[in-house]
């Protein structure tokens, strides 16, 4: 296989312009292309004499002097910034041709060797390309139907005289596409042939009004069956509208139970919590209460204590003074006796 990735044929030359018909090979992609200038003077030198052929032409004879005697290195972007503007001006991309949609499929056509007319039915995707040289000798040597293959590309990208984008994007809306070759129907089955029909008049008479009858009852059948099918489809399409409009009414029933609820479970929540703090309250009210009164029953017991230690106090001082009078007054009893007795 050729490492050529595009064929070259000169198209047309007027002035210092000239237009190249470039395919793509199967080197590379197969929707390859190339704009630059870079890739321009590579592609044009390529049509031209070999630099070591004895007839060279201005553009070749150059080339070899930048080369030092030798093709020189344009394939690295710094020749081309430093040298490109002395042999071209600007490029132009016109047109693309043939872009291939299924590869897969555009392959296995192109290489099947059984087939003939395999190259005419999957072309390879070309386009055209305006070159505007600096110097209309730089195309001496060239004319029309001039080609050959190269490896040229675009050595300089980002070169500022290259298309931009919204130009490439142009070109490729206008381009043609190859699509692949629609597969041939298969052959329908025969059916099978009738017995041979004698040459009778009657007979096929017979035969026509058959057929007649016989097509004007598939028609009737098949309008019946249509209307049915209609009728089927309409009752169906209500049913299924209904269905629809129940369940849409069904779901929002749904939701607003849902919301309602959702809203009393939260106003049963709320009471709940208020009875709670009520109850609480009162709780807390009673505690209060009953530690009061817890306080004021002890107070009454320890007052009521002081009280029968007073009374009990004083009680028992009355009857200690009476327990003494009355001893003194058994004492002087006895004594007076006794004096009367002695007496």
């Amino acid at each position: 296989m050729s490492s050529d990735t595009f064929y070259i044929r000169v198209q047309s030359i007027e002035g210092t312009s000239v237009v190249l018909r470039c395919t793509t090979s199967t080197a590379g992609g197969l929707n390859d292309y190339a704009c630059t200038r870079s890739f321009a003077l590579m592609a044009i030198a390529d049509c031209m004499p070999s630099l070591y052929s004895a007839n060279l032409t201005p553009l070749v004879a150059r080339l070899k002097e930048l080369g030092g005697g030798g093709y020189p290195p344009v394939w690295e972007t710094s020749f081309h910034q430093e040298h490109i503007g002395e042999f071209i001006k600007s490029t132009e991309l016109l047109a693309r041709e043939g872009i291939i949609t299924d590869e897969a499929a555009w392959s296995r056509g192109r290489f099947d060797e059984s087939d003939p007319d395999a190259e005419r039915k999957y072309p390879l995707h070309a386009f055209l390309l305006r070159v505007e040289m600096a110097d209309p000798r730089w195309l001496e040597g060239l004319a029309v139907g001039d080609s050959g293959g190269t490896t040229a590309f675009d050595a300089w990208w980002d070169d500022p005289t290259r298309p931009s984008r919204a130009q490439l994007a142009a070109v490729e809306r206008k381009a043609t596409r190859w699509r692949p070759p629609a597969k041939a129907a298969k052959p329908k089955a025969t059916a099978t042939e009738a017995p041979t029909a004698k040459k009778t008049s009657k007979k096929k008479a017979t035969t026509k009004t058959a057929t007649k009858a016989a097509t004007k009852t598939t028609t009737k059948t098949a309008k019946k069956t249509s209307k049915k099918a209609a009728s089927k489809k309409t009752s169906a399409k209500k049913t299924a509208t209904k269905t629809a409009t129940k369940t849409a009414k069904k779901t929002a029933a749904t939701k607003t139970a849902t919301k309602t609820a959702s809203k009393k479970t939260a106003s049963k929540k709320a009471a709940a919590k208020k009875t709670a703090t009520k109850t609480a309250s009162k709780k807390a009210a009673a505690k209060k209460t009953s530690t009061k009164t817890a306080t004021k029953t002890a107070a009454t017991k320890a007052a009521a204590k002081k009280t029968a230690t007073k009374t009990a106090k004083k009680t028992a001082k009355k009857t200690a003074k009476k327990t003494a009078k009355k001893t003194a007054a058994k004492k002087t009893a006895k004594k007076t006796s006794a004096k009367k007795t002695a007496s």
